[in-house]
């Protein structure tokens, strides 16, 4: 079975014109195909008929026969939960279900999410997802005000949020335990916006065994 390319759901096609014709059989005339999917995009395929243009669309975007010809109008009420819903992606995927929800944590990251990613599948997801994490690392963090205000009345859920991955309560104590505060964790990303935070967590560490050991 040939791997698909695009598995993105459909939720309409339409015949369109001839992409030429046929003298001897009108059944080997290609048309042109308007499909919409999930995410409310227009594309453009061509096939024999609705089956042979729904598998043209599944080998995925060629900027020739196969591409967007209208993308997703902007919704400003798109929630996580509706865009995991608009790819698919399964309860048992979790991981990608967690890094969504923390990264693309506004309607607008959402919406540019849905703007940006072409085919839809595993690998495209993924890729697209970390690809935005490491540009909003780089270029739009959170403020150093906003993440103070935030880290005052929840420290787990802010460096969530400032470092985009998951933390839970226990990396959040071995963070406490070995001194970090708001101020390290912006003192650390000014220097590198892309650290990790056991990448912080460990430079914590070692500046406490320093000062432990009189350096």
């Amino acid at each position: 079975m040939t791997k698909k390319a695009n598995k993105q759901a459909i939720i309409g096609i339409i015949r369109m014109k001839p992409v030429w014709g046929s003298e001897e059989d009108a059944e080997k005339e290609l048309h042109y195909y308007h499909v919409t999917d999930a995410l409310n995009r227009k594309w453009q395929t061509i096939g024999l008929n609705v089956s042979d243009a729904i598998q043209v669309f599944e080998h995925g975007n060629d900027d020739n026969w196969t591409r967007i010809i209208e993308p997703a109008p902007y919704n400003p009420n798109l929630s996580i939960n509706e865009l995991i819903n608009m790819l698919n992606i399964s309860p048992e995927a979790w991981r990608i279900r967690n890094d969504m929800q923390i990264i693309l944590n506004t309607v607008e990251r959402r919406n540019e999410y849905v703007n940006r990613i072409v085919n839809v599948n595993r690998e495209s997801r993924f890729l697209l997802l970390h690809q935005m994490k490491d540009e909003y690392l780089q270029h739009d963090q959170l403020t150093d005000e906003h993440f103070m205000q935030l880290y005052a009345v929840n420290p787990v859920e802010a460096l969530s949020m400032y470092f985009l991955q998951p933390i839970d309560i226990i990396t959040y104590w071995e963070w406490s335990a070995a001194g970090g505060t708001c101020v390290k964790a912006i003192q650390y990303k000014r220097e590198e916006p892309s650290l990790s935070f056991i990448q912080a967590i460990e430079r914590t560490e070692d500046e406490a065994r320093g000062i432990a050991s009189g350096f």
